[in-house]
């Protein structure tokens, strides 16, 4: 039928000369192809592509997580390194190696695998233009102190304010413990001067404002389970560090991988 005489029907339907069924326009259904086999699984994949692949990327990124999470060594103690002072968040983050170098010289082996690994997470407050960076560390901190495994810190002053919401009484006393130490002050014990900065070679660069405290916690506290021998481990590694005990001994690249018993490590070298 040609375009005049499908104009000419239209008309007539218009004007009610002739009804719809006796029109002979009638719309072309088109064909509906069934597909069997691995045709139906090319056209799954054509269709439905870029959903797969964000799928795969997901199940490949959580899976790379897992694995690495399952086949990292656990510290034999945990410290969160925060700071909220540019300078000394700037300084600090580079020092991440001879922190846990430094903590390994007065940590027991906990774990009793003739290995001693101390985790120290550097975690940034200082100011940072990019909110979802700040939002992640608040959350790393939050998330940390709620699982209950870090409670050994080293803090600068505004980040020691920032963890405790101001409230320092949530830090264990070590002025009360250690009365007589003169680089400690109430929960702080001021790095600088201590022997530890020397041990994490930062004696010259170590600022003034910078501390290591320990989080007081309770055996009614949700986490206690963990919580309370986490600050048992933490109080003594702070007690090996007031009394200068090295805990284990130390090979040729400055790495411990066992304890010497009572052994002073100053008087086997």
């Amino acid at each position: 039928m040609s375009y005049q005489d499908d104009k000419r029907e239209l008309l007539k339907l218009k004007q009610g000369i002739i009804d719809e069924s006796e029109s002979a326009i009638h719309e072309e259904e088109k064909p509906v192809y069934e597909v069997h086999g691995w045709k139906r699984v090319e056209n799954f994949f054509y269709h439905y592509k870029w959903q797969i692949a964000v799928g795969i990327f997901f199940a490949a990124a959580l899976t790379f997580m897992l694995v690495t999470t399952l086949q990292k060594k656990q510290g034999d103690i945990r410290v969160l390194m925060v700071t909220k002072d540019p300078a000394t968040a700037s300084n600090v983050m580079f020092k991440t190696t001879e922190f846990e170098q430094a903590f390994e010289l007065y940590c027991p082996d906990y774990d009793d695998n003739g290995y001693v690994h101390v985790d120290v997470f550097n975690i940034d407050l200082s100011d940072n233009p990019d909110p979802q960076y700040s939002l992640a560390s608040v959350t790393k901190i939050s998330s940390e102190i709620m699982y209950g495994e870090a409670q050994l810190f080293v803090v600068d002053s505004a980040a020691s304010a920032a963890v405790t919401n101001g409230d320092l009484d949530q830090f264990v006393d070590l002025g009360a413990i250690y009365p007589d130490v003169p680089y400690i002050d109430g929960p702080f014990l001021r790095i600088k001067g201590s022997g530890f900065d020397t041990n994490a070679q930062y004696y010259e660069a170590c600022p003034d404002d910078l501390f290591i405290a320990v989080r007081k916690v309770s055996p009614s506290d949700q986490n206690a389970e963990r919580a309370v021998p986490a600050q048992k481990k933490a109080l003594e590694v702070v007690d090996n560090i007031v009394n200068s005990y090295y805990a284990g001994w130390v090979d040729d690249s400055g790495r411990i991988y066992g304890i010497s018993g009572k052994e002073d490590y100053r008087n086997e070298t």
